[in-house]
C-alpha cells in the first residue's frame, strides 16, 4: 500500500517533467530546425503552424490536467452510516467514497469519477495528440539532421547503437 501511495506522488512529477522536456525540445530544437531562412519564410510557414498547434495541444492537455486535479470527487462517506448510494465506491488509495468511481489514476493522483470524467477524457485526448505531434516533429528533425528517410520499415534499426 505504501508503494501505491508513493506512486501517487512520483507519477504526477514524472508526467510534469516529461511535459517540460517535450516542451523544451519542441521550442528550442524541433521548431527552429523547420525554419530555413527567416527573411524568405511566408506568413504562415509550416514551422509557425506546427508551433501554434503544439502550443494549443500542450496548453489544453495541461489545463485539463489541472482541472482533473481540482475537480477531484468529493468524499461521500461523511454521511450517516448505511446511507451510501448504490453507485458509490470506496477507494483504498484516497480513503474516500466517490460517486460513479471509474478508476484511480496515478498520473493525476486522484480518483476519476462523475465530477472529473469529462476533463480526464479531454486530458487523455490532448495528451495523445500532443505525443503524436511530437513524434512527427521528432521524426522530421531526425530525418533532416541525419539525412535519412523513414520510408523503409527498418529505418529505426539504423538509429540503434
Amino acid at each position: 500500500m505504501l508503494v501505491l501511495r508513493l506512486l501517487n506522488v512520483v507519477a504526477p512529477a514524472y508526467f510534469l517533467c516529461i511535459s517540460l522536456v517535450t516542451f523544451v525540445l519542441q521550442i528550442f530544437l524541433f521548431i527552429p530546425s523547420m525554419f530555413r531562412d527567416p527573411s524568405t519564410t511566408p506568413l504562415f510557414s509550416p514551422a509557425l503552424l506546427h508551433g501554434a498547434l503544439f502550443l494549443f495541444l500542450s496548453a489544453n492537455a495541461l489545463g485539463n490536467y489541472v482541472l482533473v486535479i481540482q475537480s477531484s470527487p468529493e468524499d461521500l462517506g461523511k454521511g450517516p452510516p448505511g446511507s451510501a448510494l448504490p453507485s458509490t465506491h470506496f477507494c483504498r488509495l484516497c480513503a474516500r467514497v466517490t460517486q460513479r468511481h471509474d478508476h484511480h489514476c496515478f498520473f493525476t493522483g486522484n480518483c476519476i469519477g462523475s465530477r472529473n470524467m469529462r476533463n480526464f477524457i479531454m486530458f487523455c485526448l490532448y495528451t495523445s495528440l500532443a505525443c503524436l505531434d511530437s513524434l512527427v516533429a521528432g521524426m522530421a528533425y531526425i530525418s533532416a539532421a541525419l539525412s535519412m528517410s523513414f520510408a523503409n520499415p527498418l529505418a529505426f534499426l539504423t538509429l540503434l547503437p
